[in-house]
């Protein structure tokens, strides 16, 4: 698959549900978003859920939602940072452990060794949504992070021979974003590679 390919943006992947809208390059395969049990609740027993989350989907389970939009917010319904501390509750966030197999087409799947990774380079829409799962391909601990401050909260730690997703918006600015292996040692052996932003 080319890295054109990867990025999973096609005219009929923008097809919002139901109106023939389009709708900021959110993905075909994505599936609705499900509130977990921990969300407040009226005065008359009904769930509360914020307008952004109301028709909201998720590309992976346990990654931020996708509002109608294309913005991908926390599970409050706020648009995630991508320069938050990572992992904060306004960072994206990385998934449990997934299946590789269980994964959307639509997520940009990126392999990581001591050989580096693979693919070492993909494109994207500016703006849109995107699914990065990380798998190590090896018996070593890995941990994808760019290289931008812009992009310090999209990091996602694997460890041996697992995969995790996160979900996040492409910076609104084209251009190349360089990403690597934060594990000392493991960038200056190659684990590099660049996002290019179109």
């Amino acid at each position: 698959m080319t890295s054109s390919e990867q990025s999973g943006n096609n005219s009929a992947d923008n097809q919002s549900a139901g109106n023939g809208e389009t709708s900021a390059d959110i993905p075909s395969d994505v599936q609705p978003y499900a509130p977990e049990g921990g969300e407040a609740t009226t005065t008359e027993g009904e769930v509360a859920i914020p307008e952004a989350l109301k028709e909201a989907t998720v590309a992976v389970v346990g990654a931020n939602p996708i509002a109608k939009d294309g913005t991908v917010v926390t599970t409050e319904g706020v648009a995630v940072k991508n320069d938050a501390v990572p992992m904060s509750p306004e960072a994206p966030q990385q998934t449990p452990p997934v299946a590789k197999e269980e994964l959307p087409a639509s997520a940009i799947k990126l392999d990581i060794s001591a050989t580096g990774w693979n693919p070492s380079e993909f494109s994207v829409k500016a703006g849109a949504p995107v699914t990065l799962a990380i798998t190590s391909a090896d018996d070593y601990t890995h941990i994808f992070m760019f290289d931008d401050s812009a992009l310090s909260a999209v990091a996602v730690g694997v460890s041996p021979h697992e995969t995790r997703a996160i979900t996040f918006n492409a910076p609104s600015k084209a251009g190349e974003y360089a990403f690597h292996c934060d594990v000392p040692g493991h960038a200056a052996r190659g684990e590099v590679g660049k996002m290019i932003v179109k």
